[in-house]
């Protein structure tokens, strides 16, 4: 084992997966008269997990696209690509959406399918904001990194809301689905348009339509805090389990990484706003959003294995590596090259930790991560 103790292992195999879907779109239209639907044309041979892959290599696939075209976020992008964006998130949510459907109906639902689809959904909730802002004109400015923050913030939310009420809760106005609609709205709009249309400022409170989308999204993320916290009050005043973790690990403690992490990693580009009015910001973006979703991934772990709340394995790397990042941007300034270098690292690093913990998984379950196993005993894998 690389990663897990036999508690940790124990705790595993009694694992099991609940969720609450508040979303009208997602219950009312999507579940039955499309997720429904496409999942029915996916053969049974095909792991969930690659479906979850499938669906993020949508999202880097635009990505790369979009770095092709307009490197700096500010150059304009032909209309097409806009399009493009849209089809590509599209993909992702019907695809992220299945994956536990598929794991269903082929009896291969383990702790790994959850924390691969979070692993991928932590990874995209930084990368899509690329789409965004690039659609409103908000490349290369602090609202970028604002909407960059906010929307990681949200979705740490979500997961920390699961670690107390073991139940992961949507919403009626969730990122995964209203708030990717949203975004694929913003991006058709815009290809037809052009990204000028949202600088306009309104008649009579004469602020530009961009800036009210992130206000807008200020107000959701607000509500998303009442919300999760009164789940979690709720749980804890009815579960025993979850009034032990919250009185173990209260609150302010569980979410001191995220708020550690965002001040840490604000200090680069406060003490040279360089940073954010050049190209640089593309990579040190990416460079933030590995360290986030390594915080959102080790909650999941602890979340499935029963662990405590890991605040230490959380905090550290972001130090390591926002003060690795810090002492080379003092010797060498904002380059381009050195960003892209330490977010490259950042990925290494991120990949290297979740492959321990996927081939551990893979070892106490005895499944592969990307394909189905024949069996003729499934009685290690969860129902």
């Amino acid at each position: 084992m690389l990663y897990f103790t036999t508690t940790d292992v124990d705790n595993l195999r009694q694992y099991s997966y609940k969720s609450i879907d508040k979303s009208f779109i997602a219950t009312k239209i999507l579940n039955p008269y499309w997720w429904s639907l496409i999942i029915e044309y996916v053969p049974r041979w095909v792991a969930p997990n690659l479906i979850t892959l499938t669906g993020f290599l949508c999202i880097i696939i635009n990505l790369i696209l979009l770095l092709l075209h307009s490197p700096s976020l500010t150059e304009p992008i032909p209309s097409y690509l806009y399009v493009s964006f849209a089809l590509g998130l599209f993909a992702y949510q019907s695809l992220d959406a299945i994956d536990g459907k598929q794991a269903r109906r082929t009896g291969t639902s383990s702790p790994l399918g959850e924390l691969f689809d979070h692993g991928c959904d932590a990874l995209n909730t930084g990368f899509a904001t690329f789409f965004g802002v690039t659609a409103l004109g908000l490349g290369q400015t602090w609202w970028q990194l604002f909407t960059v923050y906010s929307c990681i913030g949200n979705f740490y939310l979500s997961t920390w809301e699961e670690y107390y009420t073991s139940t992961l809760y949507l919403s009626e106005c969730s990122g995964p689905i209203e708030g990717v609609f949203t975004i694929i709205a913003i991006l058709l709009t815009t290809s037809v348009t052009g990204p000028e249309i949202w600088s306009e400022p309104l008649p009579i409170i004469h602020l530009p339509v961009n800036i009210l989308f992130v206000a807008f999204g200020c107000i959701v993320i607000v509500w998303n805090v009442y919300t999760s916290y009164s789940n979690v009050l709720q749980a804890v005043a009815t579960n025993p389990g979850a009034a032990e973790r919250f009185k173990k690990y209260p609150p302010l403690l569980t979410l001191s990484p995220y708020l550690f992490l965002v001040v840490i990693t604000s200090i680069l580009p406060l003490s040279s706003a360089t940073l954010v009015e050049s190209a640089s910001i593309v990579p040190f973006v990416i460079f933030i959003t590995f360290l986030f979703a390594q915080q959102i991934g080790s909650i999941i772990v602890a979340h499935v294995s029963k662990r405590g709340f890991p605040v230490s394995e959380m905090i550290a790397p972001g130090i390591y590596l926002s003060l690795l990042a810090g002492s080379l941007q003092i010797a060498f300034g904002n380059g381009l090259t050195l960003w892209w270098g330490l977010a490259v690292s950042a990925g290494v690093w991120y990949a290297l930790w979740a492959a321990r913990i996927i081939l551990d998984m893979c070892e106490i379950f005895d499944i592969n991560c990307l394909s189905i196993k024949k069996r003729s005993d499934d009685s290690k894998l969860l129902g």
